[in-house]
């Protein structure tokens, strides 16, 4: 099992976790990510988006998260429903970090070891979903 931690764009400090094995698909992950957020998370779980929570080489920080993701610029949509997450960047490999002390108490340091960024209600073509 790998532990993800995930952040809705536009709502500061909604941070979650959820549990895959990495050998489970974008489309699992999306449907863990309903699942334990399905009085937040409205859409169908399809319809949801997600973002690599990594800009070039670096994660995004604690500090960055808890102000709240407004703009996915920069960050690698997960669009291969069929593709493991261990295959899209979220393997034990590509989540390796070496982060100081300091950079943990200066909220500089990522998040956590693994991440992915959601944007709800968002229909296929990027469009929001109203209710």
């Amino acid at each position: 099992m790998v532990k993800l931690f995930c952040a809705i764009v536009g709502a500061a400090g909604s941070v979650f976790s959820v549990k895959v094995d990495e050998s489970d698909s974008v489309d699992d992950l999306k449907d863990a990510i309903k699942e334990k957020n399905s009085a937040t998370i409205t859409c169908d779980a399809k319809d949801l988006q997600l973002y690599l929570a990594k800009k070039g080489d670096a994660w995004l920080t604690e500090e960055e998260v808890k102000k709240g993701v407004s703009d996915t610029t920069g960050l690698k949509l997960l669009d291969a429903v069929r593709a493991e997450i261990g295959d899209v960047g979220l393997s034990q490999d590509d989540v390796r970090l070496q982060v100081t002390k300091e950079e943990v108490a200066a909220l500089k340091g990522p998040l956590y070891q693994r991440q992915c960024i959601v944007i709800p209600n968002v229909s296929s073509d990027g469009l929001r979903l109203t209710k």
